[in-house]
């Protein structure tokens, strides 16, 4: 019987710890965001994402994380792409929104952010998201 030797046993453990979180973070690593008319997370889903009041979060399991005001819905000119700036910058993968437009879609698909458009209450489209994926 060949014992190894502990340099060895420590490379494996260090790579079978790397492993296992690595997986962790990839299984855990979707953030949605849901374009609401309001803060609450049954607020309804508003017709223009890049415009919408509010963005609400949820992770990939459906639990509501926060509500953040759109710091883009007043601006004048590039609402969309600052928009979807803003959501790249919060780690988001997924936006749901009434409608997304040409430039917020554009840019969304440059930052690798997927977005589907739905209509209802924030939390359930969340949940019916997740549970059709």
């Amino acid at each position: 019987m060949k014992i190894r030797s502990t340099p060895t046993i420590i490379v494996n453990l260090f790579l079978f710890l790397l492993f296992a979180l690595t997986t962790e973070v990839a299984a855990d690593s979707m953030k949605i965001a849901v374009a609401t008319t309001g803060p609450e997370k049954d607020a309804a889903i508003s017709q223009q994402a890049a415009r919408a009041p509010f963005f609400l979060f949820f992770n990939d399991k459906g639990n509501f994380l926060e509500a953040v005001e759109n710091p883009s819905r007043d601006r004048s000119r590039n609402a969309g792409p600052n928009a979807a700036l803003f959501l790249a910058d919060k780690g988001v993968t997924l936006v749901i929104a009434g409608n997304i437009g040409n430039k917020m879609g554009q840019a969304l698909r440059d930052d690798q952010i997927e977005y589907i458009e739905k209509t209802g209450v924030g939390y359930d489209v969340v949940q019916t998201t997740i549970q059709d994926r």
